[in-house]
């Protein structure tokens, strides 16, 4: 192997801040939110901007391709999994089909996307076979994207509520999230397949916003995936996109805010910037 390099209503209750470790943190949880539709996202996108938010109280991170460059690895093993059984006619699969048809999505989709003809038992094994493979290469090489550090340190400096939502398996996510150190930082952990409907639908991060007890006119969102992006329009919420691996302008087609390449950006510093002061204006007015 070359080294190159986943049932709860939306019945609110008072915010529960449980660090990622604790048990309550790790319940399966169904949301019965509004129909989605692709009218949504423009609609949603023009009540949804980083100058609305007034003030800012939350901010909500995907995981895979924003807090760490993990879409080599997801690759490398799907590109690996799919050789072996012949698909695409033997022929590797290019970063440019994983991107179109692979990147975002969650494994119950890509059973279907990707092996539509075989048995659902059979394409879900195959599934978690490759998220192993991801597993043992995420362990040795999974690295945080650039500035992550200061971000968080940011966030927890004014006091902000956080969550990470994520269409990766649970093991995954926490997988990654103690490999970068964040099991203390993140206040809930939303996993898209233990939602009703995970994302392009809105679901993972309404329910997100609920757990933290938190508007959507108070939050913003942090995503790589074309996916991502529309699920965080379709929730009410601006997005910040991240161009880790996805080209800016497909992130910038599916509604994000803004897009930056890393959280060391100067454009994400005067964002928050002009945040923090916005913030700080409402709080001498009232």
């Amino acid at each position: 192997m070359l080294p190159l390099l986943q049932q709860c209503s939306l019945h609110f209750k008072p915010s529960i801040n449980p660090v990622l470790h604790s048990t309550p943190l790790f319940r399966n949880i169904s949301i019965n939110s509004r129909a989605f539709s692709p009218r949504m996202t423009s609609f949603s996108l023009r009540q949804s901007s980083l100058g609305s938010i007034a003030p800012l109280e939350a901010i909500l991170f995907d995981i895979d391709g924003t807090l760490c460059d993990s879409d080599p690895l997801h690759h490398y093993a799907f590109r690996e999994m799919l050789q072996e059984i012949g698909f695409n006619g033997g022929e590797p699969i290019s970063k440019e089909f994983f991107i179109k048809n692979i990147s975002g999505m969650h494994n119950e989709e890509l059973c279907h996307v990707l092996l539509p003809n075989w048995e659902i038992e059979r394409a879900r094994k195959f599934m978690d076979d490759k998220e192993a493979i991801f597993r043992r290469l995420a362990s040795e090489q999974l690295k945080p994207v650039t500035g992550l550090d200061k971000l968080c340190k940011w966030v927890e400096d004014h006091g902000l509520k956080r969550a990470a939502v994520t269409n990766a398996p649970r093991p995954n996510a926490e997988l990654m999230i103690s490999i970068l150190g964040l099991g203390e930082f993140f206040q809930q952990l939303i996993i898209g397949s233990e939602c009703e409907r995970a994302k392009p639908f809105p679901d993972p991060y309404l329910k997100a916003l609920q757990e933290l007890g938190v508007s959507s006119a108070h939050a913003f969102i942090f995503e790589d995936s074309v996916s991502g992006v529309k699920a965080g329009v379709a929730a009410a919420m601006p997005v910040v996109g991240l161009a880790t691996r996805n080209p800016e302008k497909l992130l910038s087609d599916a509604g994000a805010s803004v897009v930056i390449k890393d959280f060391a950006d100067s454009k994400l510093w005067t964002v928050l910037e002009n945040l923090e002061k916005k913030t700080e204006a409402m709080k001498i007015t009232t």
